[in-house]
Parts: C-alpha cells; sequence; structure tokens
C-alpha cells in the first residue's frame, strides 16, 4: 500500500465526521455518509468516478480500471501515484471521488 499517499489522504479527511477510514479493496478505503469514496492501494488511487464518469477518467493519463481479480469494478478507477504527486490534484481527484457520490 502506498502509505505516503494514505497520509495525505488522512489530512484531506482530517476533522470530518462524515468520513470512516477502513481496510478495504487491498488497501485502506476512506467512506462517505456510508459510500465507499476513495483510497489507498498498491497501485495508488483507487477514486470513484461513477458509472457516468468512468469513460472521461480513462481517457487521462495514468488512470486505470480498477480490477478485482478478473473483474473491472464500473464505477472506480485507479490513479498512477505520478498523477497525483501534487496536493493540488490529489484533492481534485477526491473532490471527483466526492462530486460521484452525490451525482
Amino acid at each position: 500500500m502506498d502509505v505516503p499517499l494514505l497520509d495525505r489522504l488522512r489530512a484531506l479527511f482530517a476533522g470530518r465526521t462524515d468520513v470512516v477510514e477502513k481496510p478495504m479493496v487491498g488497501g485502506r478505503s476512506f467512506v462517505v455518509d456510508g459510500r465507499m469514496c476513495c483510497g489507498a492501494t498498491t497501485d495508488g488511487l483507487m477514486v470513484r468516478v461513477g458509472r457516468a464518469g468512468r469513460d472521461a477518467a480513462l481517457a487521462e493519463p495514468h488512470v486505470q480500471p480498477l480490477r478485482m481479480g478478473r473483474r473491472t469494478v464500473a464505477a472506480f478507477v485507479v490513479v498512477a501515484p505520478e498523477a497525483v504527486a501534487d496536493d493540488d490534484d490529489l484533492a481534485a481527484w477526491v473532490r471527483r471521488a466526492e462530486d460521484s457520490l452525490r451525482g
């Protein structure tokens, strides 16, 4: 698991009572209002983009589908570490994940 990424996610969600950190999907995930939002895995940042936002996310550099075994998870993608090395880029992906929870 990408521990520095996990620590950066923890900092983004610090102080929020609507967020719970849980071990899920082979890493640590952040659940917002009872729904998985994003997390740190061995491959990078796992992000909920929703089924409607998946194709647009996959068209971006360093983004791949989230796979669980042979199955592709339709509403999630994995963003490689180089695409979230900047704190603003990480925050933008987290906002995108939270927006998908509302949409």
